[in-house]
């Protein structure tokens, strides 16, 4: 069976000192996505959803294409790299990571995900399949789910998962955030992903440690002066750029 090595960080620290997480998918899935992601700031994005009933990892394409190391394969600078959705999730064992790398800061946290869907009896086609509605409110956010049946996989985009079958549709109801796949495969190649490069902080403190290291000069001691001044005035307009996170309640 072919394996998928999900780099992030030096292969000895793998070997060495690393807890891997490793399971076997069932499927992988594409996702279309329109995020508002700040003042005037609209971006489309695409996802990839890898997982099976239990497990899962999500991320924007560009940082699934170098976790798998498959840039690196092409003979691109995977240090290029970037993505404008840069936060990935994984979950194993009922446990969801969020983890996020920005220059050399790597962070993550991890917290259990409790979700009360409401179900209903409105049916929709979606890309050929037969989707169900389901509502739940997470995050700050009313939520509307499609989700099949047909796709038992308890998965959908981001941390949005516990339905009978697979979210072919998620949206919120400020349309601010909106999820449709695109695709779905069989996939069964083994999972390893290995966070110990990653520094576990609690939730709030790994949101003040991200606000940090991408909208402050905190990342960049060496900064002095009007040099540093000047790269604090360009961070603030970032953060006004940035000022509509998907998690508006992040402990609701």
């Amino acid at each position: 069976m072919k394996r998928i090595l999900f780099l992030g960080f030096v292969l000895v620290n793998i070997l060495i000192f690393g807890q891997k997480i490793s399971f076997i998918p069932s499927i992988r899935a594409y996702y279309d996505s329109t995020l508002n992601l700040g003042e005037k700031f609209k971006k489309d994005q695409k996802f990839v959803l890898i997982g099976n009933s239990q497990d899962y990892y999500f991320a924007a394409n560009q940082n699934y294409l170098n976790d798998s190391g498959q840039y690196e394969m092409q003979g691109v600078d995977v240090g290029a790299i970037s993505d404008y959705f840069k936060e990935r999730i994984i979950e194993k064992d009922g446990i969801t990571n969020t983890f996020l790398t920005v220059t050399s800061s790597k962070i993550r946290y991890q917290e259990k995900i409790d979700l009360k869907w409401v179900l209903y009896g409105d049916i929709k086609i979606i890309n050929g399949v037969r989707c169900q509605m389901a509502t739940t409110n997470k995050f700050g956010r009313r939520w509307v789910a499609y989700f099949s049946k047909e796709y038992p996989q308890s998965l959908g985009p981001y941390k949005f998962t516990g339905l009978p079958g697979l979210i072919f549709e998620l949206y919120d109801t400020r349309g601010d955030y909106h999820f449709t796949i695109t695709k779905v495969e069989k996939f069964k190649e083994e999972f390893d992903f290995n966070l110990n490069a990653f520094k576990n902080y609690p939730k709030n403190k790994y949101l003040q440690a991200s606000f940090n290291v991408q909208f402050t000069s905190a990342a960049i001691p060496s900064l002095q002066g009007e040099m540093r001044k000047q790269f604090d005035d360009m961070m603030k307009r970032k953060q006004k750029r940035y000022n509509n996170p998907l998690e508006l309640k992040p402990f609701e």
